[in-house]
């Protein structure tokens, strides 16, 4: 910069000085032209200098900041003192640095939600294998022991699955494929496979269905996939003897697959965060995981699903956009409880 504001003042009085002296012949005003263009280098070179130093000032505070960065300290923030180029650069590199704190924090609450998920039902099952190997329990108390380490192994099982498919999910790894799916036989089918565990929980699973076809644009094992964490949620936390309803049905040119129960719902300033990673309510217990699984591939789909509850009555909707093509019509509305 201050190269150019001398090229600059140079070659501005040579200029004056030959068009002057030279081609005019005013002679008598050499010497003053000749001052006016060394005062005329000082001032360029005085204000360049400054002008370049206030420059090189603030990119040393970007490159030291970015520096930071690289070291993992998200904490310093760059001073916003310009609205030219060099300020919108500040404010850029401020909003990266923001957002690249947000993910650091996630990522260092992620790990310490999931080693603290992997290592409770570990130590559980430690404590178990210590009492078999020193005690000598009664068969009751031997096989009560044996249910417990084969639910924490379920547990530890499903937590580690879900953990596979999170990485998969931010990883970009996980392929959907759109196809043309009937959402009421797809919801039957994995009804039918939750007919056991309804069955152990005491619960009434229905599906309900139009005779006509519900065709989606999705996914079917993704669909597969959401439907059965939301089953699994509905039965796990509610109440025996409740009943679980699978609704498969078109609205304003959507189609919807829906999941509900008739435990106590969950509370409104909960509902707003339950598709986090790792939020679970106070006495809902579990990883929290399966939710923020369901709203990602829901995401990917092109869809989404949101929840409805009040005290009574708890609704979990997945929204997707219908195929272009009709499937073949369906057998109607049937119930899955004798089924199950």
């Amino acid at each position: 910069m201050t190269r150019t504001a001398l090229a600059i003042s140079v070659s501005t009085t040579v200029v004056i000085y030959v068009w002057v002296v030279t081609i005019e012949g005013h002679t008598e005003v050499r010497h003053d032209i000749v001052i006016a263009g060394l005062i005329a280098l000082l001032a360029a070179f005085v204000i360049g200098y400054l002008n370049a130093q206030q420059v090189a000032r603030r990119l040393n505070r970007i490159e030291a900041a970015a520096r930071k960065i690289a070291d993992g300290d998200f904490g310093s923030r760059i001073p916003v003192d310009s609205t030219g180029q060099l300020g919108r650069l500040a404010r850029t590199f401020n909003e990266m640095q923001r957002r690249l704190a947000e993910l650091d924090g996630a990522r260092k609450q992620f790990i310490a939600n999931a080693s603290h998920e992997l290592r409770t039902p570990i130590f559980s099952l430690g404590g178990f294998v210590e009492l078999l190997e020193d005690e000598d329990p009664s068969p009751e108390e031997r096989a009560e022991f044996v249910h417990t380490m084969r639910e924490q192994i379920e547990r530890l099982t499903k937590l580690t699955t879900d953990l596979l498919d999170l990485s998969q999910l931010d990883a970009g790894a996980v392929v959907v494929k759109a196809d043309s799916v009937d959402l009421g036989v797809l919801a039957r089918d994995v009804a039918r496979e939750f007919g056991p565990k309804a069955d152990q929980h005491g619960s009434r699973l229905e599906l309900r269905r139009p005779a006509h076809p519900v065709v989606a644009s999705a996914d079917p094992e993704r669909v597969r996939q959401i439907t059965r964490i939301l089953l699994d949620n509905a039965l796990t936390h509610t109440p025996e003897g409740t009943k679980v309803t699978v609704t498969a049905n078109s609205v304003n040119h959507r189609v919807e697959l829906t999941v509900s129960d008739e435990g106590s719902g969950i509370p409104q300033r909960a509902q707003g965060r339950i598709f986090e990673r790792f939020y679970t309510t106070e006495t809902a217990g579990g990883s929290g995981l399966g939710l923020a699984i369901a709203r990602e591939l829901a995401q990917r789909m092109r869809g989404r699903i949101s929840i409805t509850s009040n005290r009574r009555f708890t609704a979990f909707t997945l929204d997707l956009p219908p195929a272009d093509v009709q499937l073949a019509a369906g057998s109607g509305a049937e119930s899955v409880e004798a089924r199950a």
